[in-house]
């Protein structure tokens, strides 16, 4: 079993970039000088990442505003609508609205990954909404047919993993709505159908794809996303009763797992051994070729120094097992 460390998706964004985004608002800058600080805060937000221990890193995600907009604002037939809450965060997003038959048209986010691959000397990671959650969350003006839709959407996404597989280690599809307690059963199970449709489309080996839930985890959930044709991500600290029974009962067994064991969403302070310890008491239940200690979520939810210790401890912790581990 090969160890690793990463965050889950995003990272705050830098006190520069924010101001960047305030200067662009206010007409202080223009486009050019907000891409140049953009793509110097991708750099150091790499850095950062790798200094820390981190040996699969991100973009850090500094130029989404959310899950959706990147996608929302580039695929044709998409636009961004009305504010909402993000699941049970104090964090909300511009609803997808579908106003037209559905089309990708070149790119979205390879321009940052490619700059995350020019400073990184780990793992890079990629990071795209799943087709579940993009259905889930969205809102539908356009298509009669809901087969249709998931059709044009499932091809538009595959078209963003074609080129981003070239410059990209690994692609995490993000899913949080395949464990969201709001949907029944029969959704989920729907869920996790489409997302295996979408994999299967995929010309990319299963040991490189991460299907990403968080901030829900149940026994029943996650024996669900056991059926899932690729690596899992799931956040253990929203529910860290239930999180640790699933594993518990149902194991893990398949190309990689990665454990979201640092709370994403507070900034108390926490032993890495500690951590390690707990995450010791698995191994006679899980697997995987591949282990990756992570956070629980996207760590926008919390400040930018408390992110970077967050990071110093994620990097600790990975140390700690590499020796407990043995």
């Amino acid at each position: 079993m090969r160890l690793h460390a990463g965050i889950c998706g995003s990272f705050p964004r830098p006190p520069k970039l924010r101001k960047a985004f305030d200067d662009l608002s206010e007409g202080k800058i223009g486009e050019g000088e907000l891409k140049r600080i953009l793509a110097e805060s991708i750099r150091d937000v790499v850095k950062l990442q790798e200094r820390a221990g981190m040996s699969i890193v991100t973009s850090g995600l500094l130029s989404w505003h959310d899950l959706f907009r990147p996608f929302t604002m580039s695929l044709e037939g998409l636009e961004a609508g009305r504010l909402i809450r993000f699941f049970d965060n104090n964090f909300y997003y511009r609803c997808p609205t579908i106003t037209g038959k559905i089309r990708w048209r070149g790119p979205i986010t390879l321009e940052e990954i490619q700059e995350v691959r020019g400073a990184a000397h780990g793992l890079v990671k990629a990071v795209i909404p799943g087709p579940f959650t993009f259905l889930e969350l969205s809102e539908n003006r356009f298509y009669t047919s809901e087969d249709e839709l998931l059709d044009d959407l499932i091809k538009a996404l595959r078209a963003e993993v074609e080129v981003l597989k070239s410059s990209s280690d690994l692609i995490q599809v993000d899913e949080p709505s395949l464990v969201d307690p709001e949907l029944g059963r029969s959704e989920r199970l729907r869920g996790v159908d489409i997302v295996n449709e979408f994999l299967t489309r995929l010309d990319v080996p299963s040991d490189r794809v991460i299907v990403a839930t968080y901030f829900n985890l149940d026994p029943e959930r996650y024996a669900m996303i056991l059926d899932l044709r690729a690596g899992l991500h799931v956040d253990l600290k929203s529910t860290p009763t239930e999180a640790d029974q699933a594993l518990k009962e149902h194991g893990f067994e398949g190309p990689i797992l990665s454990l979201g064991i640092i709370d994403s969403r507070n900034i108390y302070p926490m032993d890495p051994r500690e951590v390690v310890y707990h995450v010791k008491t698995y191994l006679d239940y899980i697997s995987p070729d591949i282990l990756v200690f992570s956070t629980s979520s996207w760590l926008d939810y919390i400040p930018y120094n408390e992110a970077v210790r967050r990071l110093d401890a994620l990097g600790r912790i990975l140390a700690e097992a590499e020796v407990r581990f043995i």
